[in-house]
């Protein structure tokens, strides 16, 4: 196996609008710089056997962006631009790469695509034989579930304030799986190339008040463990549409410490317990992706008439807000998509499998028709263009034939929240929120299993590669 990795300041220069809450201005200054890295992973020097993963310190990217790297990245490196995965961290304090609250930074993009397309290349430049393994840890401190049931029977979201003597309790249960990927140069000296590490979360510890760019407690991690570990850490958010930090405490510089330093310990503590494997038993890396469309929300006509009293009420301006949205904002919303029609979302998802040979890789169909864990040491990367519900995450990585499965969410694209048919019936901020028809769970759960099949399938059967050393 070769790798290589990359790492770009993307911090804006200058003040631009934020994206992720409803702010009154742009933004005022910089707390800690925002970077983009690129990790490069390749059976050989075949390019058709390249396959990249980009992480980016911005709140969501768009399909039209990601589109524009991917296909810009292919041009310099040959590598195809569907072996090519661009995911945004989820920060709260980041430009408006996407503007869904606050105004497009269009200028601030073109430099973006420009920087992320030069990292790709860079990063392809820096394959050396490396060893890599998985394994997973636990952190449950920073992810909450966020949808809370009050005793008169609605929704009350984690941020808001609201007596805890009559909240009933969550309505889910959040994933605190960290998974980890060590990519370490092969040979005596078995340094660290670079960590991949995935945990499903909202970085906005800092809200909508806040008015510094900043790549929040995900960038401290990464900045910790490449002070301790070496190498680069790329951070990959996972299934965190119905998950969130604890909305009523430490929403400050101390909090996003807090959160920093606690995802940064599991992941070094996992990293630590991956030994090289042995030189010939190498991994190997393959990946498809499927394509296909969910159908968009239609606004019902009670929706559209409550929306027409505030709008005549407010005239369609919005005010700021430090979490969530309005009614102001939500009646300008329901009013886009009633204009706009449902129109069907374009859905991308990439699956990259780890396979190391040797490993048994049995498995057997329950009486459901769904394939039982191996028992070997493969790993999935299962990307989404948008803000799966944890619930949703969970079960696919569940079914999954992989003995591990991630998901990588907010990746070559954004369609939004997929909350699950039953929450979207209790309702609440994201089931307002959402684009996407009730039909979404089905379709994602389905169409995400099969390619996990695919390409498990297809990972298990084939010759050992030759030894590299």
């Amino acid at each position: 196996m070769l790798a290589g990795t990359g790492k770009t300041d993307i911090t804006p220069k200058g003040n631009v609008w934020m994206d992720g809450m409803i702010r009154a201005h742009p933004s005022v200054g910089v707390h800690d710089n925002l970077f983009a890295q690129a990790l490069v992973l390749s059976n050989g020097q075949d390019t058709n056997q390249t396959f990249v993963l980009v992480s980016v310190d911005v709140c969501v990217l768009d399909e039209e962006t990601t589109r524009a790297v991917r296909q810009g990245a292919e041009a310099q490196t040959g590598i195809p631009a569907g072996h090519i995965i661009v995911a945004a961290t989820h920060t709260h304090s980041g430009p408006a790469a996407v503007g869904i609250f606050t105004p497009r930074e269009t200028a601030y993009l073109q430099d973006l695509t420009d920087k992320l397309i030069a990292l790709i290349a860079q990063a392809a430049r820096n394959l050396q034989p490396v060893e890599i393994g998985v394994a997973s840890g636990w952190e449950d401190t920073i992810s909450h579930y966020r949808r809370l049931m009050a005793d008169d029977g609605h929704v009350v979201m984690n941020w808001e304030p609201y007596p805890s003597e009559h909240i009933v309790g969550p309505l889910g249960i959040a994933d605190s799986e960290v998974g980890v990927v060590k990519v370490v140069a092969a040979g005596d000296t078995g340094s660290v190339v670079g960590v991949l590490f995935n945990h499903a979360g909202h970085p906005n510890i800092l809200s909508g008040d806040n008015y510094l760019l900043s790549a929040e407690y995900p960038g401290l991690a990464a900045r910790l463990l490449e002070g301790e570990l070496g190498g680069n850490a790329l951070f990959f958010n996972g299934a965190n549409g119905s998950v969130d930090i604890d909305g009523l405490r430490d929403r400050v510089w101390k909090g996003l410490d807090r959160a920093g330093r606690a995802l940064a310990r599991s992941v070094a503590e996992t990293a630590r317990t991956i030994t090289c494997p042995a030189a010939c038993s190498p991994v190997t890396i393959r990946g498809a992706s499927t394509t296909y469309t969910i159908p968009g929300r239609r606004i019902t006509d009670k929706e559209w008439r409550w929306a027409q009293g505030i709008l005549a009420a407010t005239g369609g301006k919005v005010q700021a807000l430090a979490d969530g949205m309005g009614d102001d904002y939500k009646a300008v919303f329901y009013r886009q998509l009633r204009e706009t029609d449902p129109a069907d979302l374009p859905v991308e998802q990439i699956c990259l499998a780890l396979t190391r040979f040797g490993d048994a890789q049995e498995s057997t169909l329950d009486s459901q028709n769904r394939v039982s864990a191996p028992a070997g040491d493969d790993c999935a990367l299962l990307t989404f263009p948008g803000e799966l519900y944890t619930e949703i995450g969970q079960y696919i990585k569940a079914h999954s034939p992989f003995r591990r499965t991630y998901i990588i969410g907010l990746a070559n694209g954004y369609v939004g929240y997929i909350p699950t048919r039953k929450a979207i019936e209790e309702g609440g901020y994201a089931e307002d929120a959402r684009w996407v028809d009730a039909a979404a769970e089905e379709l994602v759960v389905e169409h995400s299993l099969a390619l996990l099949r695919s390409v498990y399938a297809t990972s298990t059967v084939g010759t050992r590669p030759p030894c590299p050393h």
